[in-house]
């Protein structure tokens, strides 16, 4: 092996996605399969309670709190205000609205609103581990007391800090950055630095269309400039601008979900964006929709929470908000409600093969353990969990791709792992119990031959 191709070296429980070749050195008959979220047939947050608008915005964010799982969402008030509402669920699937006695609202306390500071665009939140006074910490694009100065000294993205998430202060001072109005802050913080996906305020002046750019802050109240990392390009229709993106980093990787605006009918769909860095971002081939209108509730606009998914079971729950009329064009057909799609753990991906195509890894330092895969050998994908006709046969190699003399047989996973409300063991077994962990610290490769079957990652168990 030359120089120039040196082994790869991949961290133990950590899987292995396959969105680009870096991992695959040979492939034959085998397909780069993109997949879809699924979206659930109804929403599940609806305006229902006097003080709300007819149009639920989902520019907010979900999180773990105290063994709920708290959605901040956004309404108009009955005052013209826009406020900032709680809704709280047990299991991430029904959900209530609390009565909070926070915000007075027609007279009365008795209500679920956490914030009212007048005209507003994306409240969204990040959790600062680093602050025990406040370690909940929210952005959110207002003009502020002179609306009518155009990025006067008022507009831009305020800041506020809470201790439990439900009592709000602003910062000081309060524009924390002149950017705005779509911004997403990411939930967790990355590197010791709070990032923000968001718009310059020049950005019609920089590509002539709305576009995503990020800024950095490793105290929340200095941030750098806003650097453009994503704009419509020569793939996109003309009429294509990229609205938002809130961004979460898993397993290594940043994922997008891009709110891809097609002006000329005013219509958002969620499409998936991914990046090694949070700055270079690629789209998957073909573009399509990862979150489709697919219902009445979301015909017009589909626009995620900040944080990324929730993981329940071996699901990953995405919730947006799903709109039937935007922009307020019309104002007898606004319908705002709140919804969510979901995806298997992991599940972005797969390399499918039908009539054993087969995929080479490119040589790998092995870190130890077993190999656990993340795949699908049923007969449609889509039927029952236990009828499955495919299966994925697996082969150790050595550097130069030949059998490896110490597991010389091949072994053979037949199953879906995500499954029935679990993951189920997708560890490959071998004959007479050898062990991968043998082969710790060794250059190898594997083969794999799938016959109507996904192999979504792999991951080496350390």
């Amino acid at each position: 092996m030359s120089a120039s191709h040196k082994p790869l070296e991949i961290p133990a429980g950590v899987p292995q996605y396959f969105f680009d070749d870096q991992l695959i050195s040979r492939h034959e008959k085998v397909v780069r399969r993109w997949m879809p979220a699924t979206v659930f047939p109804e929403p599940v947050v609806v305006p229902d309670k006097p003080w709300e608008d007819r149009q639920l915005i989902l520019y907010g964010t979900v999180l773990r709190k105290e063994n709920q799982w708290w959605l901040y969402y956004g309404s108009s008030l009955p005052d013209g205000g826009k406020g900032v509402l709680l809704a709280v669920s047990d299991d991430g699937f029904r959900w209530y609205k609390p009565e909070l006695r926070v915000v007075d609202c027609n007279g009365s306390r008795a209500n679920n609103i956490l914030l009212n500071p007048g005209p507003n665009d994306g409240p969204s939140i990040a959790y600062d581990p680093d602050d025990p006074q406040y370690p909940y910490k929210m952005v959110m694009f207002q003009k502020g007391e002179r609306p009518e100065e155009r990025w006067g000294d008022t507009w831009g993205l305020h800041g506020f800090v809470s201790s439990d998430g439900i009592h709000w202060h602003p910062t000081d001072p309060p524009v924390v950055l002149k950017a705005g109005d779509r911004t997403n802050i990411m939930f967790g913080k990355v590197g010791g630095r709070f990032l923000c996906y968001t718009r310059h305020k020049d950005m019609f002046s920089h590509v002539g269309c709305r576009a995503v750019y990020i800024s950095e802050s490793e105290d929340f109240l200095h941030w750098t400039e806003p650097e453009l990392v994503l704009s419509p390009d020569l793939e996109d229709e003309p009429d294509v601008e990229y609205y938002g993106m809130s961004v979460f980093e898993r397993n290594g990787w940043f994922f997008g979900l891009l709110e891809y605006w097609r002006s000329a009918v005013d219509t958002i769909e969620v499409n998936l964006v991914y990046s090694r860095d949070g700055k270079n971002w690629k789209h998957p081939s073909p573009r399509s929709a990862f979150i489709a209108p697919s219902y009445h509730w979301n015909r017009t606009w589909s626009t995620c929470a900040s944080n990324g998914p929730i993981v329940i079971n071996e699901q990953m729950v995405f919730y947006f908000g799903g709109r039937w009329a935007a922009h307020h064009y019309d104002s007898a057909q606004q319908l705002g409600v709140i919804g969510y799609a979901s995806l298997p753990l992991d599940r972005f991906c797969a390399i499918e093969g039908a009539a054993r195509g087969t995929m080479t890894t490119v040589p790998i330092v092995w870190p130890g353990g077993e190999l656990v895969l993340n795949a699908d050998t049923r007969e449609s994908f889509t039927s029952h969990p236990a009828v499955y006709d495919g299966e994925i046969c697996v082969e150790v190699l050595g550097p130069d791709f030949l059998p490896l003399a110490e597991f010389p047989e091949k072994t053979v996973f037949r199953g879906n792992t995500h499954s029935r409300g679990g993951i189920h063991d997708g560890t490959v077994r071998w004959q007479d119990g050898k062990s991968l962990a043998s082969l710790t610290g060794k250059v190898i490769a594997f083969r794999f031959t799938l016959k109507h079957a996904r192999l979504f990652t792999f991951t080496a168990t350390g």
